[in-house]
C-alpha cells in the first residue's frame, strides 16, 4: 500500500493524532485507538470530538464496541514499511530468538528470521501464504498488502456466528440467526452478492470528487500565481520607488521610508490573505484525495464485509467534503494591484502616493437585498464597502457597478449613487414582471458575499377587484375544486351539483360532467391535471383510489389533490394524513400523522417541498417529498400573516405562496421564505368579496382564479 502523505493522516487517531492502536468506530462511524477512547469517556457517556454525538457505554462496554479491522490493517501495513524503508533493525515476532527479520508473511501478518522463514514455506498449514523478502521490499520498493485472517473477522456480537448476510434496510451485517429472528422482514442477502452491488454505488459516491478536485487544482494554481505576481509586483514597485526617491533630497527620506513600510505592510497583509486561501483549498485538496485513495483501497483490497462497511463510511466522508467544498473561495480573495504614482502638484514634501486599493473587492458587503419588487417602481438596495478589518470604508471611489438582467428583454440601466454615510445605493426600474437577475461588482470584480442574485418583479401588491366573474348563468353550485390542464382548459367540481365543468380558453362551458355510470360523482372536491392532461377527480363520498378506510391506499373524506412527476398527493382528511399513489392508482405511502389535523390541500413547490393546509391547526404544514416534517406558516388568528381555517391552496411562478381562508374570507399571500406579503378579499357578496372561498389555482400567464363556494362561482384576477 502507497504509503503518501494524506493517505497516512487518514489513519490517524484524532486524539493522540498517531496511526491508530487497536482501532474501534463508535455509533457515529468516527474511529479511535482503544487506549483514547477512555481518555474520553466521562462516566457512563462518551462523546465522540469529532461530531459531539454521545454515546453511552460502561467501562467493560468500551471492550464490546467494534474493531475497526480495515484500518488496522491499513495501520500495520504503514508502520511495518517505514521501518523496511528506514532501514531500522527489524526483528522477528515469531520466535524468541531475537534474530534479525528477514522477511514478511502478509497473510500472516508475521516479520520472520531466517530459521522461522524456512519453516514457514515448509509447513504445510502455511501453504499458499504470499512470503516477501526484506531485501526486494526495499529495492523494489514494494507495495506490502496484509491480508486478514478469516478466524479474525467479526462475529454477530449476540450468536457469536460469522456475519454471512448484510441486511439492506438496516444498513448492517448480520449472521444467519439474525435473519431469521430479528430481520425476518428486512431486505437482505449474501454478503458476497451484497457486496458486489453496493461496491458499484460507491463509484456514483466519488464520482463528484473529481470534479472537485480538478476546480481546486485549477483554484491552486490561479491563487499560487497571484501569490508570485504579488512578490514580483512588489519587488518592482520597490525598485520604482528606490529609483525615484534616489532624486530627491535628504528631507524626502521619511516620506520614502514611510511608503516602503506600508508597502510591505499591504503586500504582507495580500500575501496572508491569499496563503491562507491557498491552505484551505490544499486541506481540501488533501481530503478529497484521500477519500478518493480509500474508495480504490476498499475496492481493490477490502473483504465483502469491510467493502459495506466501508462504502457508509465513504459516504458520510464525502457529503461532508462536498458542504466544506461549496463554502470554499476558489477565485483568489487578494489581487496584486500595487502602484506607485509620481505626483508633482503637491507643495513640498509630498510627492508620490502609494496606491494598492483596499480589500473592499474582498470585503463589501450587499447589506439590503429586496426579495420582490413591482412594475414601474423603483427597486433599491445596499452596499456597503469594508476595509481589512470589516469596517466601513472610507477611501474615496470605490468604483462599484451593476446591472439589472430579465429573463426576457433588454438589460436595465442601474444608478449607483453614494451615500453620506459611505454605503452605496443601487437602484432600478423594471417595466415587466418576472425573475430579474441583479449582478454587483467592485473595480470590475465581482463582490464576493451575493454577487448573483434574483428578484421577483410583480405587477401589484394589491388586488381589489376580478377581471370576470364565472358562474354558469347562475346554474353552478357550489365550487370546491379548480385545476388548470394545457391549451387554457381548465376544470371546476361543483360540490353540490355532483359534476365536472370543463372550460376552455375563453372561460366558456366546453363540457359538463354530470353523475352516470362509472363515472358518477359524489360531492367531487379536488381536482388536478397531469402532465398528460388526465383529470384526477376527488370524489369525496366515494373515496376513490381505493376504498374507505386507515389502512394502506384506503381514504376517509378525501379533500385536495395534486399532481407531481409520477405521483398522486391526496389530502386525507379522515384520516388526518396525506396519502401518495402512483398515476396508475397504485398505493405508494403516506404521511403527516401526528403533525396534521384535517388537512383540505396540498401543494408542491418548485424546489421540492410539500405544502399542506392544516385547519384544524390553522397553518401550512412544509414537508420533504419524502414525508419528513419541516416547519409550519402562520397561526390562528385575523392579522396580517394570521390565518383562520385555511383551505385552498396554490404556487405561483416565482413560488409564492396563496392560501384561501373560510374564516377571513379572503386570500393570503406569503412569499417562499413563509414571509406574509400581504392579503386582498373580505365578507361579502360583492365582486372582490368572498363567502366561504375554498380552491384556488394560478395559471401560467399570472391570473388568480378561486372558487367563491357559498356566492356560487369563480372570481378571476388577472394582472397579478
Amino acid at each position: 500500500m502507497a504509503t503518501d502523505q494524506a493517505f497516512t493522516d487518514y489513519l490517524l487517531c484524532p486524539v493522540c493524532h498517531e496511526l491508530y492502536k487497536r482501532p474501534k468506530y463508535l455509533p457515529c462511524l468516527h474511529v479511535y485507538c482503544e487506549e483514547c477512547l477512555v481518555k474520553l469517556q466521562k462516566d457512563s457517556d462518551l462523546t465522540c470530538i469529532v461530531c459531539k454525538k454521545t454515546t453511552p457505554v460502561t467501562s467493560d462496554g468500551l471492550k464490546e464496541l467494534p474493531n475497526h479491522s480495515f484500518f488496522t490493517r491499513l495501520a500495520d501495513e504503514i508502520v511495518i514499511k517505514q521501518k523496511i524503508e528506514k532501514n531500522e533493525a527489524v526483528i522477528c515476532n515469531v520466535c524468541v530468538k531475537n534474530q534479525p527479520a528477514i522477511s514478511l508473511c502478509t497473510d500472516c501478518a508475521k516479520l520472520q528470521c531466517k530459521d522461522c522463514t524456512q519453516f514457514h514455506v515448509t509447513c504445510r498449514d502455511h501453504q499458499g501464504h504470499s512470503v516477501l523478502q526484506l531485501d526486494e521490499i526495499r529495492s523494489e520498493k514494494k507495495d506490502i498488502n496484509l491480508q486478514l485472517n478469516s478466524s479474525k473477522k467479526e462475529r454477530c456480537n449476540e450468536h457469536e456466528k460469522k456475519l454471512s448476510f448484510y441486511c439492506e434496510t438496516c444498513d448492517q451485517l448480520v449472521c444467519h440467526y439474525c435473519t431469521i429472528k430479528d430481520h425476518a422482514e428486512h431486505k437482505h442477502d449474501a454478503v458476497k452478492k451484497m457486496a458486489k452491488q453496493h461496491l458499484d454505488k460507491m463509484d456514483e459516491v466519488i464520482k463528484p470528487v473529481d470534479d472537485m478536485i480538478d476546480k481546486l487544482t485549477t483554484s491552486e494554481e490561479k491563487v499560487s500565481s497571484t501569490i508570485e505576481k504579488i512578490e514580483l509586483q512588489a519587488a518592482e514597485v520597490e525598485q520604482e520607488i528606490d529609483s525615484y526617491f534616489d532624486q530627491v533630497e535628504q528631507a524626502l527620506k521619511q516620506q520614502r521610508k514611510n511608503l516602503k513600510q506600508e508597502l510591505r505592510e499591504v503586500s504582507a497583509q495580500k500575501k496572508k490573505a491569499a496563503l491562507l486561501q491557498l491552505q484551505q483549498l490544499k486541506h481540501n485538496h488533501d481530503q478529497l484525495e484521500c477519500s478518493k485513495k480509500l474508495s480504490e483501497v476498499v475496492k481493490i483490497r477490502s473483504d465483502n464485509h469491510e467493502a459495506l462497511f466501508m462504502k457508509k463510511q465513504i459516504t458520510e466522508d464525502v457529503n461532508r467534503l462536498d458542504k466544506s467544498y461549496k463554502n470554499l473561495d476558489i477565485e483568489p480573495v487578494e489581487l496584486a494591484n500595487m502602484n506607485f504614482s509620481k505626483e508633482h502638484e503637491h507643495s513640498f514634501p509630498f510627492f508620490g502616493n502609494l496606491s494598492y486599493g483596499d480589500n473592499s473587492t474582498f470585503n463589501t458587503a450587499i447589506a439590503y437585498i429586496p426579495a420582490y419588487g413591482q412594475v414601474d417602481k423603483e427597486v433599491k438596495l445596499t452596499i456597503i464597502t469594508k476595509d481589512d478589518n470589516h469596517h466601513p470604508s472610507r477611501k474615496g471611489d470605490s468604483k462599484i457597478a451593476a446591472q439589472a438582467k430579465p429573463k426576457t428583454g433588454d438589460v436595465i440601466t442601474v444608478r449607483v449613487e453614494k451615500n453620506q454615510d459611505d454605503s452605496y445605493t443601487a437602484s432600478f426600474v423594471p417595466t415587466q414582471p418576472g425573475e430579474v437577475e441583479v449582478s454587483a461588482t467592485i473595480k470590475e470584480q465581482n463582490i464576493n458575499e451575493k454577487c448573483l442574485f434574483n428578484i421577483l418583479i410583480r405587477h401589484h401588491t394589491t388586488l381589489d377587484k376580478p377581471s370576470k366573474i364565472v358562474n354558469d348563468d347562475g346554474k353552478m353550485g357550489e365550487p370546491w375544486g379548480i385545476a388548470f390542464g394545457k391549451d387554457g382548459v381548465w376544470a371546476v367540481a361543483d360540490y353540490s351539483n355532483h359534476c365536472v365543468y370543463i372550460f376552455d380558453d375563453k372561460d366558456q362551458v366546453a363540457k359538463k360532467i354530470e353523475s352516470n355510470g362509472n363515472g358518477q360523482f359524489s360531492n367531487p372536491r379536488g381536482l388536478a391535471f397531469d402532465a398528460n392532461n388526465h383529470l384526477y377527480v376527488v370524489d369525496h363520498n366515494n373515496n376513490r383510489f381505493g376504498n374507505k378506510g386507515s389502512g394502506d391506499g384506503q381514504l376517509s373524506s378525501p379533500a385536495g389533490i395534486t399532481v407531481y412527476s409520477d405521483k398522486v398527493y391526496v389530502a386525507d382528511q379522515g384520516n388526518n394524513r396525506i396519502s401518495v399513489f402512483l398515476c396508475n392508482s397504485q398505493y405508494s405511502n403516506t404521511f403527516g400523522s401526528g403533525h396534521l389535523s384535517n388537512p383540505w390541500d396540498v401543494a408542491v413547490t418548485n424546489n421540492n417541498q410539500v405544502l399542506v393546509t392544516d385547519c384544524g391547526h390553522h397553518c401550512i404544514s412544509i414537508f420533504t417529498l419524502d414525508g419528513n416534517y419541516v416547519d409550519k406558516i402562520g397561526t390562528q388568528g385575523s392579522d396580517g400573516g394570521q390565518l383562520n381555517n385555511p383551505f385552498g391552496l396554490a404556487i405561483d411562478l416565482y413560488d409564492f405562496i396563496l392560501v384561501t381562508e373560510q374564516g377571513n374570507n379572503c386570500v393570503s399571500i406569503f412569499d417562499k421564505d413563509g414571509v406574509f406579503i400581504h392579503c386582498f378579499g373580505s365578507s361579502g357578496s360583492s365582486t372582490g368579496q368572498f363567502s366561504a372561498p375554498r380552491a384556488i389555482t394560478c395559471t401560467p400567464n399570472g391570473s388568480i382564479y378561486v372558487c367563491d363556494c357559498s356566492n356560487k362561482r369563480i372570481q378571476i384576477f388577472s394582472d397579478y
